[in-house]
């Protein structure tokens, strides 16, 4: 089964892109991913647990510029500051426990080092207006989430808040 731990923008953002024109949402919704990951359904409930006792402290996010990611999706590229790299690092060692034996091959191509965080906004860009209105824009997060793909739906199983 397919999971994702991500984050989430804050309400002005979101509302921010919302607002835009041309939209077409990504069907995990407006997020950050963290990781991204397929895994027994059986373990769950122990990933779960484990993830509940990473400690990590809230970070600043600033978007930085608009970028075309595969399938001509649409990101907003952000910051990488070492409060996030420390979840996301804490996050892909604890899934490592977990998921199945491409994780690591996707770990080398796309995690640790190779991480570039980005906020998906919109399955396509066609149409998108890309103004500068959205770059520059920050927020604190301090909370991350899990979720599963179930037919073709993103459920949020559980949420993630820093204890710090």
């Amino acid at each position: 089964m397919k999971y994702l731990a991500y984050f989430k923008p804050n309400k002005e953002i979101s509302d921010l892109i919302l607002r835009r024109d041309n939209i077409v949402l990504p069907k995990s919704g407006l997020h950050s991913t963290l990781c991204f990951f397929d895994m027994e359904p059986k373990h769950e409930q122990r990933l779960v647990s484990d993830l509940s006792n990473i400690e990590f402290y809230p970070f600043e996010i600033q978007t930085l510029g608009y970028e075309n990611f595969d399938e001509d999706q649409l990101v907003l590229t952000l910051s990488r500051p070492d409060r996030l790299l420390g979840l996301h690092n804490n996050v892909v060692s604890t899934v490592q426990n977990y998921s199945d034996r491409t994780f690591d091959e996707i770990v080398k191509k796309y995690y640790r080092d190779n991480y570039n965080p980005h906020l998906a906004i919109s399955k396509s860009s066609i149409g998108f207006n890309r103004n500068p209105g959205l770059i520059g824009q920050k927020y604190i997060n301090s909370r991350y989430y899990l979720a599963k793909k179930i037919r073709q739906n993103w459920k949020e199983i559980q949420s993630f808040r820093s204890n710090r």
